[in-house]
């Protein structure tokens, strides 16, 4: 649907700059907001990234540190001595209680180690009420965590639960393998690392957005927010804002996808610091200056509106004054005021409008000429048809007559005549198909054949798809007859030939004799004398049918006569026709 041909033009005009103008608003608040929150979520990043590569740095210092606590305590003598084995009975209740001790003792001053866990052969009995645990060797195949430490010495295990005097708690593990001087493995040494110890590591950060540690795995070690310590993130993460030293397939999930992740390495481990902030609280800034932005601009809007009212109104004014004064404009009565101070395309449309009144004016009063000069070529054509009804019955009458007295040639001669008035009759109509004007110019030249026997001939070239084509009544004969009474005066004999055609959507019908012609300089001006009343009276209808669009053109020599007429098929007739041709 054209907005422009359907609604007023102060309409489209006033929705036009008001659109504009709106966009203009929209478009700057836009591209404003995203300048500035992309400056902040650069700024932001680039803050984020320093803060968290000095966070891994003391975060891996500490976990190293925590490592090493593992190689003390699995190189104390008393530890050794209860994980080989001695026979003696008193030794290993000895010993149990001396790694008791040491152990608690350095538990209670590292304060980082939640607690140790001692995996053995025959370990003694287990007091739950101590942070020194013992577990046979055999239960270690039946734990998930152990497949990490099938071919290495120790590793960080991630997190895992124990059993407490508290019940099962969350912790973080670190495991090293103690073997035989042969290979055999004697124990397993896990050191457990209070979550909440780490987590307080990563409020270091500096900062109110989440922070998580997620070790080699993609598991959740620690976090300041609300994710959940354990939780594996297997899928690859392709939205993280990453610089030179961080890795971005880390395999995060349950992020929202307008969420800003910074990322980090722990240096020595293949665990990863990784900042979360959600989009809303960096771009916080720039959506409140895109408000004060968005509200000046509807303030200004305002004022736009009002003066696109007012440029509209002088736009549409001279408009809506032609319209007015095209629609009062009556024929014979005096134009409507226009305004005539008007220098610009508005004075033209004025002029143009005050010029084509005039031209209406002039046309209304030659179409009447017109109109009176057809219906009077209709009077003359209702009288006409008067006459032939008696001497088309007059004529059947002396037709049987002659017959009676047997001069058959004469009674040919009157049927010929019969049938010309009544193909002229045609029940009133005024048009026929070019069929019927060939019957009828066959009759015609049927009573010429036999007035001069085969002296004189006659042809016609025409398509069969032309016949049903239609054509003004009694437009051929006139033609032909002049030929006879002009063409061939003085001659013994003489042809005429009938060429029509169809051009696109104009009839064009050639009548060609070969007859004497007319001497130039002795050419009448008036075409009435050529041919008589009749070919005038062919001029005067094709002047009302078709106006300037037909056309009737007589050239004339030594060696005859051409006439050529040129007549347009309405849109009636070329749908008819075509409705003929498809039945």
């Amino acid at each position: 649907m054209n907005i422009f041909k359907r609604y007023k033009v102060q309409s489209i005009f006033f929705g036009s700059f008001l659109l504009f103008s709106f966009l203009v608003l929209g478009i700057t608040t836009f591209f404003s907001y995203q300048f500035s929150s992309t400056q902040l979520i650069d700024k932001t990043t680039e803050y984020q990234e320093e803060s968290l590569e000095r966070l891994s740095l003391e975060i891996g210092d500490n976990l190293q540190r925590f490592q090493e606590y593992s190689v003390i305590l699995s190189r104390q003598q008393a530890f050794r001595d209860l994980i080989a084995g001695h026979s003696s009975s008193r030794l290993p209740v000895s010993f149990r209680t001396s790694v008791n001790n040491d152990f608690a003792n350095f538990i209670y001053s590292a304060k980082t180690v939640h607690s140790v866990e001692i995996y053995m052969n025959r370990p003694p009995v287990d007091n739950i009420s101590l942070p020194v645990r013992y577990e046979s060797l055999e239960t270690l195949r039946e734990s998930s965590w152990f497949e990490e430490l099938d071919n290495i010495s120790y590793s960080w295990l991630g997190s895992r639960r124990t059993n407490t005097v508290a019940g099962e708690t969350d912790v973080v593990s670190f495991g090293r393998k103690i073997n035989s001087p042969s290979g055999d493995l004697l124990s397993v040494l896990l050191l457990n690392l209070d979550p909440l110890i780490v987590e307080g590591w990563l409020h270091n950060a500096e900062s109110d957005s989440e922070v998580l540690l997620i070790d080699h795995k993609g598991r959740t070690v620690s976090s300041t927010g609300e994710s959940p310590v354990g939780d594996t993130n297997d899928h690859t993460f392709n939205n993280a804002t990453t610089n030179k030293n961080v890795v971005n397939t880390l395999g995060l999930t349950g992020l929202a996808s307008e969420d800003l992740v910074v990322s980090s390495p722990i240096p020595v481990l293949n665990w990863h610091l990784v900042q979360i902030t959600p989009f809303e609280e960096i771009t916080e800034d720039s959506r409140m200056m895109a408000r004060n932005l968005f509200a000046i601009g509807m303030m200004t809007s305002l004022l736009i509106i009002v003066s696109i009212h007012f440029l509209t109104r002088q736009f549409t004014y001279p408009i809506q004054r032609l319209t007015t004064a095209m629609k009062t404009y009556q024929l014979h009565e005096k134009n409507p005021a226009l305004p005539n101070d008007y220098a610009n395309e508005f004075g033209e449309l004025f002029s143009g409008f005050n010029e084509l009144t005039e031209h209406v004016e002039s046309l209304y009063k030659e179409i009447e000429k017109q109109y009176r000069r057809q219906r009077e070529a209709e009077i003359k054509a209702l009288q006409a048809n008067m006459n032939p009804h008696f001497i088309y019955n007059t004529l059947d009458q002396i037709n049987w007559t002659v017959i009676e007295q047997g001069n058959l040639e004469a009674s040919n001669m009157i049927e010929q005549l019969g049938n010309m008035l009544r193909i002229g009759l045609s029940k009133g109509e005024s048009i026929i198909t070019i069929q019927e004007e060939l019957d009828y110019l066959q009759y015609y030249m049927n009573i010429q054949h036999l007035k001069y026997g085969d002296s004189f001939t006659y042809s016609v070239d025409v398509e069969d798809s032309l016949r049903a084509m239609e054509i003004p009544k009694l437009t051929l004969q006139p033609f032909v007859e002049n030929s006879f009474i002009h063409g061939f005066r003085n001659q013994d004999e003489g042809h005429i030939h009938l060429f029509i055609v169809k051009d696109a959507n104009t009839i064009i019908i050639r009548i060609c004799d070969d007859g004497i012609g007319f001497d130039k300089v002795l050419k009448p001006s008036n075409n009435q004398d050529i041919g008589g009343y009749g070919i005038k009276n062919v001029q005067e209808r094709f002047a009302i049918y078709y106006g300037e669009h037909a056309s009737i053109r007589l050239d004339s020599s030594t060696d005859g006569t051409t006439v050529t007429l040129r007549y347009p098929l309405t849109a009636e007739h070329l749908n008819r026709n075509a409705t003929s041709q498809n039945q």
